[in-house]
């Protein structure tokens, strides 16, 4: 049993929960370098041959605020929530 946090109605329990995305931000991440294999190197160098050991970093989304709703409301935003989605990509 939840409560639904678009139309503040109690689920019958057993009943699904949807995750509706409301808001989502931009982010870049920074390369690093992993520091799990500073002090393991031979062993680190049998296990991966050739395989960086860092991370590149990059850009991508994060999720800022999402809503658990029920079955219904979910189909019924379901559209606005693609379009969220686009908006901010």
């Amino acid at each position: 049993m939840f409560r639904c946090q678009l139309c503040d109605t109690v689920v019958p329990k057993s009943t699904r929960s949807h995750r509706i995305i409301v808001q989502t931000r931009a982010r870049n991440y920074d390369p690093r370098r992993l520091k799990s294999d500073e002090g393991r190197k031979t062993f680190r160098k049998m296990r991966t041959r050739g395989k960086p050991n860092f991370d590149k970093g990059g850009v991508g989304t994060e999720i800022v605020q999402e809503l658990m709703v029920c079955p219904q409301c979910a189909e019924k935003n379901q559209d606005t929530a693609s379009d969220a989605t686009d908006a901010a990509e």
